[in-house]
C-alpha cells in the first residue's frame, strides 16, 4: 500500500538527474535494512517475548519519524 507513496517521495526528493539513481539507492538501503530487522525481531519474539518486538518496532518507527520530521523542517543543516 505505501510503495508508490514511498517511491514518490524518494523522486520529489531528488535531483531532476539523480532520480533513477535515488530510486536505486532507496531500494539497497531498504533491502539491506531488511535482513538485520528480521534477525533482531526474531531473536526478541524467541528470547524474550512477542511483545518486545512489537514494542521494539514502535519505537524504531517513532524515532524515524522524528528524525524525519527534524529534516523535512530544516533543523538539520544541509549538506552542500
Amino acid at each position: 500500500m505505501i510503495d508508490g507513496v514511498q517511491r514518490a517521495f524518494v523522486v520529489d526528493l531528488s535531483p531532476p538527474d539523480l532520480k533513477a539513481t535515488s530510486l536505486g539507492a532507496f531500494h539497497t538501503a531498504t533491502g539491506l535494512a531488511a535482513l538485520p530487522a528480521g534477525v533482531i525481531s526474531g531473536l526478541l519474539w524467541d528470547t524474550i517475548s512477542p511483545e518486545v518486538t512489537f514494542i521494539y518496532g514502535f519505537v524504531l518507527s517513532f524515532v524515524a519519524a522524528a528524525l524525519l520530521l527534524r529534516s523535512r523542517l530544516g533543523l538539520v543543516p544541509a549538506r552542500s
